[in-house]
């Protein structure tokens, strides 16, 4: 069975439902992680994921609600018996430095005795850096996972990109935080599953739909694309009622989209099937 699971659904707003952005694609004992935002460990043993059964997390951008539960992933999947180091994709710049030296204020006696001696004595991450490109191309390749990017247009936050997951004929893509652009568009193009944050553009300062999407675009992007299923995510505001989550269902309509659309939420497990 494979499944994508809801880790992280918020975004840098404090909100005891919805952790820092993080989503897993998970098929059979292995998973992918994409983004590594606040609380995101926790959200994992949480969902029963095997923390040392991760192949690689990826990495959108540097923003701090993507990446900033990284050193505590690191360490726990090193005291739940990890032998080897955490493989991290990122883009070249600000993240993959961070995934570099997340763990380098911690001196060893932060770890000592934590860990079976097969671990070592304190966790270490391994970064797999790549060059940002405009048009979609593999950057990590696992035994049965294949992960590839594409620029996205987050500016003035820069490096930033989205991911097309993809496993056994199944693909997932995952916007990380961006306006509408040719980069999502691309990876979005065949994928059952489409993940992209949203804002409620009428609940916004316009300011911010310069560099993220609204509802409606994503409506818009998904009508162009048809993927299996949609799922907004990293929602601003963050709805807390069912009319709040119409709303969101509302302007995706109005964007033209009429497949299935899901309003994500922590501990979320969307099945995945191939097209």
């Amino acid at each position: 069975m494979a499944e994508i699971v809801i880790l992280g659904s918020g975004s840098p707003l404090a909100d005891p439902h919805r952790a820092g952005s993080a989503l897993a694609v998970v098929a059979g004992d292995e998973w992918i992680l994409i983004d590594c935002g606040r609380a995101a460990t926790q959200r994992a043993i949480d969902a029963g994921l095997d923390l040392t059964a991760v192949s690689a997390v990826a990495l959108t951008h540097h923003h701090s609600d993507h990446l900033s539960d990284l050193p505590t992933f690191a360490t726990t999947r090193w005291t739940a018996g990890a032998t080897t180091p955490l493989t991290v994709v990122a883009p070249d710049g600000p993240a993959a430095h961070y995934a570099r030296h997340c763990l380098d204020a911690y001196v060893d006696q932060a770890f000592y005795g934590q860990a079976s001696p097969a671990s070592g004595p304190r966790p270490t991450i391994a970064v797999q850096a790549f060059p940002p490109t405009d048009e979609p191309a593999m950057v990590y390749a696992g035994t049965a996972w294949r992960l590839s990017s594409a620029r996205v247009a987050h500016h003035p936050i820069e490096p930033a990109v989205g991911y097309l997951v993809e496993h056994g004929g199944r693909r997932v893509a995952v916007s990380g935080d961006t306006a509408v652009c040719d980069g999502i568009r691309s990876l979005a193009a065949g994928a059952e599953a489409v993940v992209h944050q949203a804002l409620l553009a009428d609940r916004v300062s316009p300011s911010l739909l310069d560099w993220n999407a609204s509802a409606r675009e994503v409506g818009r992007l998904a009508a162009e694309t048809a993927p299996g299923v949609l799922v907004l995510t990293h929602l601003i505001p963050a709805p807390t009622s069912p009319a709040d989550e119409r709303a969101y269902l509302d302007e995706i309509r109005a964007g033209g989209f009429q497949g299935t659309a899901l309003i994500a939420h922590d501990l979320q497990r969307i099945p995945l099937a191939e097209r």
